[in-house]
């Protein structure tokens, strides 16, 4: 790709001040695939350079609703009603299809258009309509869509288009009491010469952005539409409706002064699910927000798990199963938990706790996805942990809970209870139990009182590596009645495909049952080696049936340990009694030890001995004869085991245990051991989790990601496992300097250099001049984003990363750059009121790239969201503005309605948040001063001016108007010359995709491909699985009017290597190069003429067609015959006087 200006664009280099001066000539000739570059005719009264206070009419109304107007346009009409909607206005729904589908009604009709430059199609919407099961915190199911086509072809792109949808459904309602407009242009090629053509609206179903095929993206609609109520065709950008149309008046807000019970709700909450991570909860299976709630908890006097041993060790045993999770399964370092982050709370979690971790890092590391947990059930509150109820057997009527007061050994079992015939209790392991391929015993001891029916049992069911069941019905039942422990076991072969089972034990039909001891023995173990299961004989031994001489028996009354053991009696010189271990144990290769203690009574002749024999796959014996004698005579416990090297081809081994000779023998504690034993035990958790942190620390600092909020979750993760690894072992860490540097990358302290090679040198896929935050505070993806520039949550993260804890640090420089970009994100605030009339504040949406969510969510200084409450920011930073706006949200009444995610959403990750809201943030900012601060854009406070000339965006406060912008506006692969605006005034609200000029790209081009979802490939090696503009939608093929349109590459920095970063999809989103150097953009009676350069100076030519403005940043008047000059990162904002 060539960097060089097109010729055509520039009219002189002239030399200049640290910058090239470039003129522009205006001369370009209109495409007639792209905007054209500035008129060549003198603009009329109704272009875009008219004054709106002399705005033209309207080229088309089409009234819906009204019959005679639908007849004027020819309107078509399918699976669609006419209702009376806002203000008494008549409106058009669009119904689902039946049966529901992703597309709904239509509605086909002709409107005039301009055969010459632009046509522009306005909506009018009512501002109160949205999604009814949507929340604050953002989707429902019900946001439908409505899309725009041109004599059949779709305007613009269903999904995150810069021509985007006609509207998608609010999650909240817009503009309450009052319509509101959203503008789209045409294709210039599809009016040119044209008077007429033919539109159609079709309603659709909604979709999910993160879908990984065509079922997960869209989704059937299956209520009405919103309702339609006009559309008009115009060709100026700002839109003026013709006078005498309804509108709806100003809102004059209300004081809310309910709702302040939710912060009980969320009190009540937070002390459940810490009651749970203390006593009930699986440490092994804690997510990295659960453990580090329940670290919290310790240190906060209002937990129950406050000053708790039990917490720290909870803690530690979370962690110990997230490095067991690991050691199976390498994607937990990158798929689980927050992605990016990888082990960083891992690390938090060491500097929270470590003045209280004692000597517990030198245990070894607990827990192992191939046992199952909690078998005794000795850990847990009122329920024990590991184990839960499915929830489709809530219906049956029973109750369980862990009993104290009964158990076989340990202090406590598992009891169910059922009272009815038809009544059942079912409880199952959770998680899953790892399992590979061969035979396992699967057992539990069962107590009963009562127990009719079927009773209780056990049923181990199978799941493949997806989750999905595979092998099931394995029901095996305890004795009814009443009784004492019994044991009850089964021998299963796992399954093909299965690698994990659920153990499930049940009881079915009135009575109680108690269930301990659980088992599961492993195709490699002997079963009940120690014959503690059985009766008269013990379970998982037999007698060959040719070795009928003797006796056997599992004697109770002898036992070297537990409370049995196998007796084997011999009454003649030539007696003898043979027992073997059922089923086979699987062996591998290697020198095994195989042993047995042994007691033996008056024993004579050969006596008492071990004897292994071997099998291949087949079960052919390969193997025999390594007969290992005890003493003979009368002794006690003595051990007796060989040492074998398997045999070739042997793949198991059954275990004798005889007597030759008269006597009594005793056999207890039987064992193989396979080879380097030893090398299974867990190492202790001070090695296991150095490993862990340098692990994750090195392998994110060599995957360090591009995007804004991926940086800063990643630095955050770098940083966080780095601190750790420094209180575990100081010479693994980086110097702090280095590690701080990373967090100074991802806020745009520094440059952002990118991931690191092998070597630690920084790759610098972007050079050495790209900032991951702009100048102006905002973060950059690829330009403006709406709710995912809202990121205070990792902000406050990040800083706490570095100053809580043990060894924690202050950090003013963090602190300073922070509370400027929370700031900057004050500037696009739109203050309305919500569907209850009371005043709010939403963050700016309409001009975001990324999630098409309308409006935005509630937002004054800090958002509610997963990790951030309303009153985080102030708290935390306790700068005065930002106090100051926090302030404003509570008296807007606008603190409570952001709380209900927060009580009653059922993930620990907002459990977390909860912690830390009624922890935290709640008493910090009670002390707080009254502070005069109010949010930038509200209708009271003073006019301002903010450009971000990296982003492209600019926002405006000017009297009663708001005016928000991105120049640079989804243009992913090359400068595409539409801009998008959102209008604000007190009595309507504008959002519109309008065409614009540009100056400074160069020769090299992209040409938009015939795709319906998105225009874009997705900037990620990993989604190869998605094709480039993403799956297209259910029903008939659709195609682009976009298609074919040619857009010019902005250059990019010399030192930037690749601007895909090495993604070579077909129209991959790719960095800079939609950027335009300049760009020049008139809506209503603004003109914003803005500079993305470095190093060029634009002199705009006069604008005798748009007249004389105030330059709204300093208030001086500009002629229209004066050309003033745009420097390097500079912007223009004019208001025509």
């Amino acid at each position: 790709m060539t960097n060089t200006p097109q010729r055509r664009e520039v009219l002189k280099y002239a030399g200049a001040t640290g910058a090239a001066a470039v003129g522009l000539s205006w001369l370009t000739n209109p495409s007639a695939t792209a905007a054209p570059a500035f008129p060549t005719a003198t603009p009329g009264p109704g272009s875009a350079g008219a004054s709106t206070k002399s705005a033209g009419r309207p080229l088309d109304i089409v009234v819906f609703g009204n019959d005679d107007s639908e007849s004027a346009h020819g309107l078509t009409a399918t699976g669609s009603d006419t209702v009376t909607g806002g203000l008494g206005q008549s409106a058009r729904v669009l119904n689902p299809s039946e049966p529901a589908s992703y597309w709904g009604g239509t509605l086909k009709f002709s409107v005039a258009v301009s055969p010459t430059g632009t046509t522009y199609v306005t909506v009018r919407l009512w501002g109160d309509e949205h999604d009814p099961t949507a929340t604050e915190a953002g989707f429902g199911s019900q946001n439908w869509r409505l899309q725009l086509f041109c004599e059949g072809l779709q305007i613009g792109y269903q999904d995150e288009g810069a021509v985007d949808s006609l509207d998608i459904l609010d999650t909240s309602p817009r503009a309450p009491g009052r319509f509101f407009f959203h503008t789209l242009p045409l294709p210039e090629r599809m009016t040119a010469g044209k008077e007429k053509v033919t539109l159609e609206i079709r309603s659709m179903g909604r979709i999910w952005s993160y879908g990984q095929n065509q079922a997960q993206l869209y989704y059937n609609q299956t209520t009405p539409s919103r309702g339609i109520y006009r559309i008009y065709t115009h060709t100026e950008p700002y839109f003026v409706p013709p006078k005498g149309e309804v509108q709806g008046p100003a809102p004059i807000p209300e004081a809310r002064t309910t709702g302040a019970e939710v912060l009980d709700a969320v009190k009540a909450r937070v002390q459940r699910e810490q009651t749970d991570l203390l006593t009930t909860a699986t440490p092994a299976t804690m997510d990295g927000w659960a453990m580090e709630s329940l670290a919290q908890g310790y240190l906060w006097s209002g937990s129950p798990a406050y000053q708790q041993d039990a917490a720290v060790e909870r803690v530690l045993q979370a962690i110990d199963g997230r490095y067991m999770a690991w050691q199976s399964d390498a994607t937990v370092l990158t798929g689980s938990d927050q992605q990016w982050q990888g082990f960083g709370r891992v690390g938090l979690c060491l500097a929270l706790l470590w003045d209280h971790l004692g000597d517990r890092l030198d245990a070894r590391v607990t827990g192992s996805p191939y046992e199952i947990a909690n078998a005794g059930f000795e850990d847990g509150g009122t329920t024990p942990t590991s184990w839960s109820r499915p929830g489709w057997a809530s219906g049956g009527g029973g109750t369980w809970s862990r009993d104290t007061t009964v158990s076989r050994t340990g202090s406590a079992s598992l009891k169910l209870t059922a009272t009815t015939a038809g009544g059942y209790s079912y409880v199952n392991s959770a998680p899953r139990t790892k399992v590979g391929a061969g035979t396992y015993t699967y057992g539990a001891w069962i107590r009963t009182d009562g127990v009719t029916g079927l009773g209780a049992h056990i049923d181990p069911l199978f799941f493949d590596a997806s989750g999905n069941l595979v092998g099931s019905d394995h029901k095996v039942y305890a004795t009814t009645g009443t009784h004492d422990w019994e044991y009850v076991s089964v021998d299963l072969t796992t399954p093909s495909g299965a690698t994990q089972i659920e153990l499930h034990l049940r009881l079915s039909g009135p009575g109680t049952a108690w269930f301990d001891s659980v088992d599961l023995v492993k195709p490699t173990e002997l079963r009940n080696a120690g014959f503690e299961a059985g009766g008269a004989t013990p379970t998982a031994w037999a007698r060959p049936g040719w070795a009928a001489g003797g006796t056997w028996a599992r004697d109770t009354t002898v036992a070297r340990t537990g409370s049995a053991s196998l007796r084997l009696t011999a009454t003649g010189d030539s007696g003898y009694s043979y027992v073997y271990a059922t089923p086979k144990v699987q062996v591998g290769s290697g020198t095994y030890t195989y042993g047995a203690w042994v007691r033996t009574d008056s024993v004579t002749g050969l006596g008492a001995h071990i004897d292994p024999l071997f099998y291949d796959a087949s079960g052919n014996l390969v193997g025999s004869d390594h007969k290992k004698y005890a003493t003979t005579g009368t002794h006690d416990w003595e051990y007796v085991s060989l040492d074998i090297a398997t045999p070739d081809g042997a793949t198991h081994v059954e275990f004798h245990l005889r007597l030759t000779g008269p006597g009594s023998a005793w056999f207890d504690d039987v064992d193989v051991i396979a080879p380097a034993a030893g090398t299974a035990q867990q190492p202790v958790r001070r090695a296991a989790y150095k490993n862990m942190l340098q692990s994750s620390r090195d392998y994110w600092r060599q995957h360090f990601p591009h995007y804004s909020n991926q940086a800063q979750i990643c630095a955050i993760g770098i940083y966080q496992t780095n601190r750790g690894l420094g209180l575990l072992d100081q010479d693994l860490a980086l110097p702090e300097a280095k590690a701080r540097d990373y967090l100074y990358q991802s806020i745009g302290m520094v440059p952002y250099l990118g991931p690191e090679d092998a070597d630690g040198n920084p790759t610098k896929p972007l050079g050495e001049g790209y900032y991951q935050v702009t100048r102006a505070g905002l973060t950059r993806e690829l330009g403006y984003v709406g709710s995912y520039g809202e990121v205070t949550d990792w902000l406050v993260m990040m800083y706490e990363s570095v100053t809580l804890g043990h060894g924690g640090q202050e950090a003013p420089e963090l602190r300073e750059q922070m509370i400027k970009m929370v700031k900057a994100r004050g500037r696009f605030r739109v203050v309305d009121v919500d569907g209850d009339n009371a005043r709010v504040s939403r963050t700016e949406t309409v001009i975001g790239w990324r999630n098409e969510v309308y409006p935005g969510a509630i937002a004054y200084a800090s958002r509610t969201a997963w990790d951030s409450n309303p009153l985080m920011s102030a708290a935390v930073f306790k700068d005065p503005d930002l106090v100051g706006w926090t302030q404003e949200m509570v008296a807007d009444g606008q603190l409570w309605p952001q709380l209900k995610i927060i009580s009653t959403y059922n993930w620990t990750r907002v459990g977390l948040n909860a912690l830390r809201l009624v922890s935290r943030d709640w008493d910090d900012f009670q002390t707080l001063a009254s502070r005069p601060g109010r949010l930038p854009t509200g209708w009271d406070s003073p006019d301002f001016v903010f450009t971000d000339e990296e982003n492209g965006a600019v926002a405006v406060k000017h009297g009663r108007q708001l005016l928000f912008a991105s120049l640079y506006w989804r243009a992913r692969q090359g400068v595409n010359d539409y801009a998008r605006i959102h209008h604000v005034t007190p009595v309507d609200q504008r959002s519109a995709t309008i065409r614009q000029h540009s100056a400074g790209t160069t020769d090299d081009t992209f040409t938009a491909r015939d795709w319906i979802l998105w225009d874009y490939a997705i900037n990620d090696p990993g989604a190869g699985g998605l094709p480039p503009g993403g799956f297209p939608p259910p029903g008939d093929t659709l195609h682009q009017s976009q298609e074919g349109d040619v857009y010019h590459l902005a250059p990019v920095p010399a030192d930037v290597p690749d601007p895909t970063l090495g993604v070579h999809f077909d129209g991959v989103e790719t960095m800079l190069v939609g950027r335009a150097p300049f760009y020049h953009c008139e809506y209503g009676d603004y003109l914003i003429a803005m500079n993305t350069s470095t190093d060029k100076v634009f002199t705009l030519p006069a604008r005798q067609d748009f007249g004389p403005a105030r330059d709204l940043a300093t208030g001086e008047t500009i002629g229209a015959g004066v050309r003033p000059r745009v420097g390097p990162r500079s912007t223009l904002v004019l208001h025509r006087i």
